[in-house]
């Protein structure tokens, strides 16, 4: 909720201030770029991170604003994977209708291969658990 409640702020700051044709709007419009980037750059990492290890809310939020930048090169292939699956879709109408028809998941499995990858050097596979069999019979 709290990226959705950002990105609009954003996006609504962009568009008001692209209205504005003077030479003063280009500051904050520079700035509400950066913004853009820090906001899609924690949307990437906060449900991995909340899937992938338990942590409290707030050390979640930590984590996810700060990981795109320890993990740099993961970043910026899982925004390259963001921009060529938005550019297909935009630009190839066939891409498009495989995207209606079968959804994103192409992009999220692309993106979690690269989230594996980044996760790799900070938490191993975990303890595995044992299987719990219920049998009437026990």
């Amino acid at each position: 909720m709290l990226v959705a409640i950002l990105a609009t702020a954003i996006l609504f700051g962009l568009s008001f201030w692209k209205a504005w044709d003077t030479n003063a709007s280009y500051i904050p419009l520079i700035l509400l770029v950066i913004a853009a980037v820090v906001v899609t750059l924690f949307a990437e990492y906060a449900a991995p991170l909340q899937a992938r290890f338990a942590n409290t809310t707030g050390r979640l939020f930590s984590l996810s604003a700060m990981f795109p930048w320890r993990a740099f090169p993961c970043s910026l292939v899982l925004v390259i994977i963001d921009v060529l699956a938005a550019g297909l879709s935009y630009f190839v109408p066939f891409i498009r209708v495989l995207a209606i028809l079968f959804g994103i998941a192409w992009v999220a499995y692309a993106k979690s291969l690269i989230l594996l990858w980044g996760f790799k050097r900070y938490g191993g596979t975990g303890k595995v658990e044992n299987p719990q069999y219920v049998n009437a019979h026990e």
